[in-house]
């Protein structure tokens, strides 16, 4: 790869970074007064983890396992039409559902429940929707830190060496 090619490659991954935290602000951070934490949103839907709902179903350290209900939202698009963001739009909760979590401390390892069955969550993906799903390690981080008030991702990276949680998450909940 020549130097132009890798200056190309540079700006653009800087361009999708920007666009990814940018888009997460057209978004309410929080809802119910800080009750609903902003774990996922795309096309006027938002998913929110509640912290209230919180229940650890295994506490035997370095091994836990949590469950936290998250609360999908549709925001209005005449407002966003109007507005060019959520924040501040009337919007209508239309499901709830339960995901459950397995960490492992020591190997900073999540697995989460999905039909059933438990799945490691491969901190080396892309988190986009394109490739991943933002939900699952955004979910397990709000459930962890309301849990046990310590951050179980904190500052580890991906292989990429990009932040598995972003610290605009930690902001949504004060740690």
């Amino acid at each position: 790869m020549n130097a132009l090619s890798k200056i190309v490659l540079s700006v653009l991954t800087m361009l999708l970074m920007t666009s990814t935290s940018v888009s997460a602000n057209i978004y309410p951070e929080t809802l119910e007064n800080g009750k609903l934490i902003l774990v996922d949103g795309g096309m006027g839907v938002g998913r929110y983890a509640d912290k209230t709902s919180v229940m650890s179903e295994k506490y035997a350290p370095p091994d836990y396992q949590l469950a936290i209900n998250i609360i999908s939202v549709e925001f209005s698009e005449d407002y966003w039409r109007e507005h060019e963001t959520y924040v501040g739009s009337p919007y209508t909760v239309y499901n709830e559902i339960t995901l459950r979590f397995r960490y492992n401390w020591d190997d900073k390892i999540i697995f989460y429940q999905q039909e059933g069955k438990w799945l490691e969550w491969n901190l080396n993906r892309d988190y986009s929707h394109a490739e991943g799903n933002p939900l699952i390690p955004n979910a397990a981080e709000v459930a962890f830190v309301t849990a046990y008030n310590m951050k179980f991702f904190g500052d580890k990276k991906n292989s990429d060496n990009y932040p598995v949680i972003d610290e605009y998450l930690y902001n949504r909940l004060g740690i």
